[in-house]
């Protein structure tokens, strides 16, 4: 849940490679410096990435940031931020998705998530009652975003507005440069080929 000025103070990364996850705690100086996720995201990447690395690289990151306004009754402030260094041009990016992604993502006790590393094989992540968890993606591979959608709901018995997903399709699964990705039911984040990274 967002603590103080609405932040809730933590970014969750998640190593990909190993399957390990930290919490990684900001203070209220910084998250009003980089106010919101881009800027957040920009800062996260800029300090973490090489700059001569391609976007497949397992040293590039995609960071997921909310702002202080995410999970407010203010019409549109459930938006997302996606940073990473871009598929379709290899430079840095940032695009925003709408939909109810980053209020959950809040409510679960998170301003962020940090993706690094290559998974051995197709994971997802599970938010909830801030308790972070990799599953096996296996059964989504070749499923378009709403049917990913609509499965994840089913799986984790959610109706439609209880639960959100953020997911790639088969754009993404084949590494297309200009894929994107998407929140629940066509909320799209796809400049610079985010879903391929």
């Amino acid at each position: 849940m967002a603590g103080k000025n609405g932040y809730a103070g933590t970014v969750l990364e998640v190593n990909l490679t190993d399957c390990s996850m930290r919490k990684i705690q900001y203070g209220e100086d910084l998250l009003r410096k980089y106010l919101g996720g881009t800027a957040l995201g920009a800062k996260i990447l800029y300090d973490s990435v090489p700059r001569d690395i391609d976007f497949d690289d397992s040293t590039n990151i995609v960071f997921i940031g909310t702002g202080p306004l995410t999970g407010t009754s203010i019409g549109g402030s459930g938006s997302i931020s996606i940073v990473t260094k871009g598929a379709l041009t290899g430079g840095a990016t940032s695009c925003q998705a709408n939909g109810l992604f980053g209020a959950y993502m809040k409510f679960s006790g998170f301003d962020g998530i940090i993706l690094t590393g290559k998974a051995p094989s197709w994971q997802y992540l599970v938010l909830k009652d801030g308790m972070p968890e990799l599953r096996d993606a296996s059964e989504l591979i070749g499923l378009d975003t709403y049917m990913v959608t609509d499965k994840l709901r089913e799986v984790h018995e959610a109706k439609n507005r209880s639960a959100s997903v953020l997911s790639i399709g088969p754009a993404g699964e084949h590494m297309v440069r200009w894929a994107g990705t998407f929140v629940d039911h066509g909320h799209s984040a796809s400049h610079n080929g985010t879903g391929a990274v």
